[in-house]
């Protein structure tokens, strides 16, 4: 498959519909101080893991990440901060998304 901006966005797009709604929720949850925020922010946490096997598959080894993911993906999946781990879920997607959007830049538009 030949790679172009807009087979990109319609590769990535879900997936950040998907957290854009988790988000809110998450938000809303933390906000009402509910117990249940957890669960919301491991289906974030899943989300994000298909974003970034999505992101192999387009670009192998040259799939951008942010900076130290690894320690901040086990930050997320352990804190016991429902607040903290969820900022930090969405710093990940925010960074993520503008590496994508700076290697977008080197493929044709369609």
């Amino acid at each position: 498959m030949m790679l172009s901006r807009k087979s990109i966005d319609q590769s990535v797009s879900p997936f950040y519909d998907d957290w854009a709604d988790l988000k809110q929720e998450i938000q809303s949850c933390v906000q009402q101080h509910a117990g249940d925020c957890h669960e919301l922010i491991a289906q974030g946490y899943k989300v994000y893991e298909a974003l970034r096997q999505t992101l192999d598959g387009l670009f192998g080894s040259a799939a951008p990440s942010p900076l130290n993911e690894r320690e901040r993906l086990e930050f997320v999946r352990n804190s016991k901060s429902a607040h903290a781990a969820s900022r930090q879920l969405e710093q990940l997607f925010m960074e993520l998304k503008k590496k994508i959007a700076r290697i977008k830049i080197g493929y044709p538009a369609e």
